[in-house]
């Protein structure tokens, strides 16, 4: 039985199974950029809040990577 792998939305691109994965194509999705002219604040803001979430879910990752086993 082979898994579908899933898509986003009105993409070719396939969304990575494993959370490492997840979270390197979020940065690539999302990247840091600043600002152009001619963008509306609200433009900027909700850049910078995808930006923050793919920023958010790394370090989650990364604290979550770094605990104990028990």
């Amino acid at each position: 039985m082979s898994r579908v792998q899933p898509t986003g939305h009105g993409r070719r691109e396939t969304i990575p199974a494993s959370v490492k994965d997840f979270i390197d194509f979020l940065d690539r999705r999302y990247p840091e950029l600043s600002p152009r002219p001619g963008q509306t604040l609200e433009e900027v803001m909700f850049a910078a809040g995808q930006r923050s979430v793919a920023q958010q879910m790394r370090a989650e990752f990364e604290a979550a990577s770094n605990l104990p086993e028990d």
